[in-house]
């Protein structure tokens, strides 16, 4: 079976033309079509049904067309990588972050390795934590940095972990518990709480002797990117739990108060992941040295400046990222 054919196979369903995947793929039309065939007779059965609207797979077809889309994946990715090679890169790497890291510490990790004049190509893709550590396991993406669930599976996975997080509550400065000096666990459950990624499912199941869960107010859940939680935060309404750290060194010019509870609160441990036959691959290797090494200067800093405020600032001071 010529992988070609493959190819042009999923051109040609994923336009719904054989005259469209021609010009696509630089070839006659003619010539397609007797590519086809030969792929129907290897295969003694049809792979296109030809209608009065174009053509769709047939259900063999629709099978060999995703094969067929690996191969030009594939292709395209040589095809980038030979360019970065030829422009004077060691490679390329597909890093997966979860949407709080995208609005804190990546953009200025990025920037941090783009002074480093590190030679690499990187392509940062932004979602849910499970979605990334699929897209890992599938070879989509060579990492993922999420905090994920203790009883998720890792077979198949090495985890190099980076700082456990601990979840505190945060609002905006004109919510009227920002100015408090002590917030109460009635404080926390008579509040409009936004419930944002991860921690969306604990409403329903309250851990024993913790705040992670939201009380009697009322809710807004989000799953997707932080962005709205920030907006919403601004405007004096709503309460959220997020981690502490990475409010900490959030990329945004609006003030976000942590607020003064000192009840119980959950953490997660942030991590970076990749798949096992990964390990030994220098620019993987390389990442995650530049990555824990600009963390750990990270948290150095931060504890350095806490102990600085501490000794200068009055004892009920508001605490703000």
């Amino acid at each position: 079976m010529e992988p070609r054919h493959l190819r042009q196979l999923a051109e040609i369903i994923d336009l719904g033309s054989l005259s469209l995947a021609a010009k696509s793929l630089n070839v006659s039309q003619p010539t397609l079509s007797r590519n086809i065939k030969s792929l129907e007779a290897l295969i003694g059965a049809p792979v296109l049904q030809r209608g009065r609207y174009g053509v769709t797979p047939t259900h063999i077809g629709d099978a060999l067309a995703r094969e067929g889309r690996s191969i030009r994946d594939a292709l395209r990715q040589a095809d980038l990588d030979l360019g970065h090679w030829k422009g004077g890169l060691d490679g390329r790497l597909r890093i997966g972050v979860g949407t709080m890291l995208a609005h804190s510490l990546i953009p200025q990790f990025l920037a941090h390795v783009r002074r480093t004049h590190w030679k690499v190509a990187l392509r940062i893709d932004v979602e849910g934590a499970n979605r990334l550590i699929d897209r890992v396991r599938s070879r989509d993406l060579d990492a993922a940095i999420v905090q994920i669930e203790p009883y998720f599976s890792k077979e198949g996975l090495k985890q190099i972990t980076l700082f456990e997080d601990k979840r505190a509550y945060y609002a905006g400065e004109r919510h009227p518990l920002a100015g408090k000096k002590s917030v109460t666990l009635k404080n926390i459950a008579r509040s409009q709480h936004i419930i944002v990624g991860a921690f969306s499912g604990q409403r329903h199941a309250p851990l024993e002797n913790s705040t992670a869960n939201v009380g009697n107010g009322p809710m807004i859940e989000l799953s997707g990117d932080v962005a709205i939680a920030l907006h919403l935060l601004t405007t004096g309404t709503y309460i959220a739990a997020l981690p502490e750290f990475v409010m900490e060194h959030l990329c945004d010019e609006r003030r976000f108060i942590r607020l003064a509870y000192h009840g119980e609160m959950p953490s997660r441990t942030l991590s970076i992941w990749y798949r096992e036959d990964m390990g030994g691959h220098p620019l993987i290797k390389d990442f995650c040295r530049r990555l824990v090494r600009y963390i750990s200067a990270l948290r150095a800093k931060t504890i350095d400046d806490a102990r600085s405020q501490a000794l200068t600032k009055p004892a009920h001071a508001k605490r703000q990222t």
